[in-house]
């Protein structure tokens, strides 16, 4: 069974962490998803997050001192598709917050901000090659789409190998990269 995927482009090093170090919320000033849910592919931005640390990160990455030394994974692959999720939820930060006994403020997930929207995100399949694609703001539909461990892509029947007796489903889709679970 086949699932069609959307797309949405986030800067690293979130979208890495996404991928790579189980980022399982993704934080938004709104809900650019509307109800979709399902299989949502993460493109890495050109373009990288300004002023951003997460002592969170910086511990997954082993580093005390933080991350902003080199290595820095992320910078690989920006301005590519690098790996797929699932989208399982989407809701504003209101819904999620909660006062504990001590003052402080409990969320969703230790990724979740506390303010805006959050997308929670689960199941990251990592893409064994990158994708180069031109990523957008908001989600985004696209022709690819998922089979079990693979992203597919549909084509153009124009340019499939149809035979003269017809062209069965899988003329119209070729498979683009593997999917590798990272967690």
């Amino acid at each position: 069974m086949s699932d069609e995927a959307r797309m949405i482009t986030v800067r690293n090093p979130w979208a890495w962490a996404i991928i790579h170090a189980g980022k399982t919320v993704e934080n938004r000033t709104t809900n650019v998803v509307g109800d979709y849910r399902g299989p949502l592919l993460i493109h890495a931005a050109k373009a990288y997050a300004d002023d951003w640390s997460s002592p969170l990160l910086a511990g997954i990455m082993n580093r005390h001192e933080g991350v902003h030394q080199e290595p820095q994974p992320w910078h690989d692959h920006a301005g590519m598709i690098i790996g797929v999720v699932d989208l399982v939820d989407s809701h504003p930060v209101d819904s999620c917050i909660k006062q504990q006994r001590d003052g402080d403020w409990l969320v969703c997930s230790e990724w979740a901000e506390r303010a805006g929207h959050h997308l929670v995100l689960a199941n990251p399949r990592a893409l064994d090659e990158p994708i180069p694609y031109t990523g957008m703001l908001g989600l985004r539909r696209t022709d690819f789409f998922v089979s079990g461990d693979w992203l597919g892509q549909y084509i153009d029947p124009r340019h499939s190998s149809c035979t003269p007796y017809g062209c069965p489903p899988s003329c119209y889709s070729e498979p683009v990269a593997r999917l590798v679970a990272t967690s």
